[in-house]
């Protein structure tokens, strides 16, 4: 005879077999026993004990609160992000929650049948949990911002001789720091480690250690107006000069100033001030980055270094002489040279009452360079137009922006190193400059009325040598001044009408 128990629905089959002419004689079918209640496993999740009272959906509600309030922090190197697990996008499905704990009270339940089956202990409810990728992305993007930055190389601090060392790059992952974060939701951590990825400098502290700054390989100064009517462009010469200053120019590396500057941009620190476009002078972010553009180029120019990208403005510029200008207007305009020296190279920028320097300094002056600059005698004239202007009593006539020919010019460099000399030439072009009237058609003098153009008539010598001596680094001009050095000579041209000549500021020779 055999016995065998086996459970169907909430039935149990007992069969009992035995052999009379080996035939079977029947089955009886009996109720199946349900677990008592007091015999009911204890409830645990997320390895906490839960009492699921009589009431399962409040109990389910309680614990998604609990869960949603409880804090997370993600870490990125120094920086970290905190915040509920609901901010950071968590969301319970408390239905689901609801049903698993009703299960785990029913003595009746397919879930405590399966468990007893299988153990005698607690019974480990799942949390149902879902990352909304709709809060969570914007909230780390946002967050990428702060954490991402670029990989800045160790420059040397050369007022106090001083090396200041790299800093790495980091850029944050943000799909792969989402992941994480919903691993630690589904597991319950509190904290997650983000996912970085770092990039290391081309310039390390160490590399520097050695630099030689023992001699002025090639220098520049210019001029700029520091009173207070032009205290932003003043700001904007000292963050730019800031940026470049300690740069450590490597033997045979390329010297890309938008890159080094960065984007001229309020978000990067810079102000509205006055640039040039298109020959006129209007108020732009970042005025006066130019300059230190043109005065780090002529410095590299008497350095001997190699010119690979550099563009004149579109009218000559009254702090630096006609042929040593750079434009620069990021991103698309941009000066870059390569150092030809076999030592590296450190940039100085010295700004201070109204005069920027920039100094490169290395381990010895080996070269003697000379400028020269070559005026074509066919200057363009320029147009003159008159504005309408109701701020200005009628009669009255306000010349805001000073008229200046277009000119070609040639331009030269000789390096002279030992026994050898190597002379360059290049040409460039300076598209004439519209002279504009404000004239007035008001009753009297309104608000915001123009300012008169402050700058005196551009004169510039038809022929300029500079050279600055390898010895003494000194600089001697040979200066003739041809028919656009000497004052008036606009007028004797007959490139203007309405310039009153007499009545204009000394200009400098260029």
């Amino acid at each position: 005879m055999a016995i065998d128990l086996r459970p169907i629905g909430r039935l149990a089959v007992l069969s009992v077999a035995f052999t009379i002419t080996g035939g079977l004689i029947g089955y009886l079918l009996l109720p199946e026993r349900a677990p008592e209640a007091a015999s009911l496993p204890r409830v645990r999740i997320r390895g906490r004990y839960v009492t699921v009272g009589r009431d399962p959906s409040a109990t389910a509600h309680l614990l998604a609160r609990r869960y949603l309030r409880e804090r997370v922090t993600v870490r990125a190197d120094q920086h970290s992000l905190e915040r509920s697990r609901e901010a950071l996008g968590a969301r319970v499905d408390v239905a689901l929650l609801t049903r698993l704990l009703a299960s785990a009270s029913d003595p009746t339940s397919a879930l405590l049948r399966h468990h007893a089956a299988l153990t005698r202990g607690p019974i480990d409810l799942p949390l149902p949990v879902r990352l909304e990728g709709a809060t969570a992305l914007p909230l780390l993007a946002q967050w990428k911002e702060e954490v991402d930055q670029t990989a800045v190389d160790a420059r040397i601090d050369v007022e106090r001789r001083r090396v200041v060392p790299e800093r790495r790059g980091a850029h944050l992952d943000v799909f792969g720091t989402l992941a994480r974060i919903d691993e630690a939701l589904s597991s319950g951590q509190t904290r997650v480690d983000a996912v970085v990825d770092h990039t290391t400098p081309g310039l390390t502290a160490a590399s520097l250690r050695e630099v030689d700054m023992s001699a002025v390989v090639g220098w520049f100064q210019t001029s700029y107006n520091a009173n207070q009517d032009h205290r932003d462009r003043t700001y904007n010469l000292h963050l730019a000069a800031s940026r470049i200053n300690g740069y450590v120019w490597m033997p045979g590396t390329e010297l890309n100033f938008n890159e080094v500057v960065g984007d001229r941009s309020e978000a990067n620190g810079f102000r509205m001030a006055t640039v040039i476009s298109a020959g006129e002078l209007i108020d732009g972010v970042g005025g006066g980055t130019c300059q230190i553009a043109g005065t780090l180029y002529a410095a590299s120019f008497f350095a001997g270094m190699e010119v690979l990208d550099r563009s004149p403005h579109s009218r000559p510029s009254g702090y630096i002489k006609m042929g040593l200008d750079a434009t620069v207007v990021y991103p698309s305009i941009n000066l870059r040279m390569r150092n030809n020296l076999p030592f590296p190279v450190v940039i100085h920028t010295h700004l201070t009452n109204g005069s920027a320097r920039i100094e490169l300094l290395g381990a010895r002056r080996e070269r003697t360079v000379t400028f020269v600059r070559k005026i074509m005698p066919r200057v363009d004239r320029f147009d003159e137009r008159e504005i309408p202007d109701p701020s200005l009593p009628a009669g009255t006539r306000v010349l805001t922006q000073r008229g200046i020919p277009g000119f070609r010019i040639q331009r030269f460099r000789i390096t002279r190193q030992g026994d050898q000399a190597i002379r360059e030439r290049w040409q460039d072009a300076y598209p004439p400059t519209a002279q504009i009237w404000r004239v007035g058609t008001g009753a009297a003098l309104g608000a915001g009325a123009p300012r008169p153009d402050d700058h005196p008539e551009y004169t510039a010598d038809q022929y300029l040598a500079v050279t600055q001596i390898q010895e003494s680094g000194d600089m001697q001009e040979v200066r003739r001044p041809g028919f656009s050095g000497e004052r008036g000579w606009m007028a004797r041209m007959g490139l203007t009408r309405n310039v009153d000549t007499a009545s204009t500021p000394t200009a400098p020779r260029r």
